[in-house]
């Protein structure tokens, strides 16, 4: 391997000092009266030896890396993946990188992974956690570590954050199915059991099923622990077909648990919606033209990157965020397709 250019090595070539290397790589040769001349030379040197700045160095040597992290529980979740590009695309027009980091709902990662980025001087982060208080938040508020809560959000919580108004998307679903004649519905979510946004959709489920007189019985309720979600769903389906007990509708509480529930129900050669309807959390793509088209209830994935990149990069330019403004919750809408009309 060959030597690692330097700063120093640049100077020498070009017979000039070390600070006058630094001041042209830091844009501040005009306002110390460096010619265009030399500025070109310096740029021209760094372009032959092929010099390759430490930008963690860097860093903490200006106080800013114009880097940012993103920390989700789960990459390959849709919602996830893209929420993660469409923030990694905003930081890209506002001169940022991402590192986008998977927690896997383990709330000591998570932990870690936030150590270590605070460790490399990142300027700020967006986190979708999997933690269950406001606590280690609230100490990021008071560390001043730029940062805004996404998805999940806390009772006493100081961060500014944004979500969706997920009891309200519990309440659209369970109206829908109502409306449609079913009665007998069973809710597919996941464990952790303290996560904001499952609890606010079941909640609203319920609430909105009550409302008409509808109960749903405690083993119909079904919480998949993260990372066996396909083998709990396939052994829940499965009981609830070798007892010829199965629900005429199944709420799905985001699109992994959806696709997952389509995939066992096929496997068992249940017909939907002829048999059992699906209405799902989360839309994707390639839900509107399955077969069925799967009916969701869909969340804003741009306005959620928009405001939330928003909201950070205000914390990292300086600027006051009146207590207002740090809680944004947003609608969510239904889409209607046919998985849950019937025939």
């Amino acid at each position: 391997m060959g030597k690692k250019i330097s700063i120093d090595d640049i100077a020498k070539s070009l017979g000039v000092s070390k600070t006058l290397v630094s001041l042209v790589l830091n844009d501040k040769a005009d306002k110390h009266g460096i010619s265009p001349d030399t500025q070109k030379k310096v740029r021209d040197k760094v372009k032959e030896l092929n010099y390759q700045p430490n930008v963690l160095a860097r860093g903490f040597r200006l106080g800013k890396t114009n880097t940012i992290g993103v920390l989700v529980s789960d990459i390959s979740n849709r919602f996830y993946s893209r929420i993660a590009r469409s923030i990694e695309d905003l930081a890209w027009s506002h001169g940022y990188t991402v590192i986008i980091c998977s927690t896997d709902e383990d709330l000591n990662k998570e932990s870690e992974q936030i150590r270590l980025l605070r460790d490399r001087k990142l300027d700020g982060l967006i986190i979708s956690t999997s933690q269950d208080s406001a606590e280690p938040f609230n100490k990021l508020v008071d560390s001043g570590l730029p940062h805004v809560l996404i998805d999940r959000t806390f009772e006493g919580m100081r961060s500014p954050s944004v979500s969706v108004d997920n009891f309200a998307g519990g309440r659209l679903a369970a109206r829908h199915l109502l409306h449609q004649g079913y009665r007998k519905i069973a809710v597919i979510g996941i464990t952790p059991d303290h996560i904001s946004t499952i609890n606010d959709r079941i909640t609203g489920f319920q609430s909105a099923l009550a409302e008409e007189g509808v109960i749903i019985p405690p083993q119909w309720i079904i919480k998949t622990p993260f990372g066996e979600m396909d083998n709990t769903i396939k052994g829940k389906l499965q009981q609830f077909y070798q007892a010829g007990a199965m629900p005429e509708a199944i709420f799905t509480l985001n699109n992994n648990l959806t696709s997952a529930c389509m995939l066992n129900l096929r496997k068992l050669s249940i017909d939907i919606p002829g048999q059992v309807a699906i209405m799902g959390f989360d839309d994707v793509s390639f839900f509107s033209f399955t077969r069925p088209s799967i009916s969701v209830i869909a969340q804003p994935i741009e306005r959620i990157s928009e405001v939330a990149f928003d909201l950070l990069l205000r914390q990292i330019e300086g600027s006051k965020i009146s207590e207002k403004e740090k809680s944004v919750k947003l609608p969510v809408d239904i889409i209607i397709r046919e998985s849950t009309i019937k025939s």
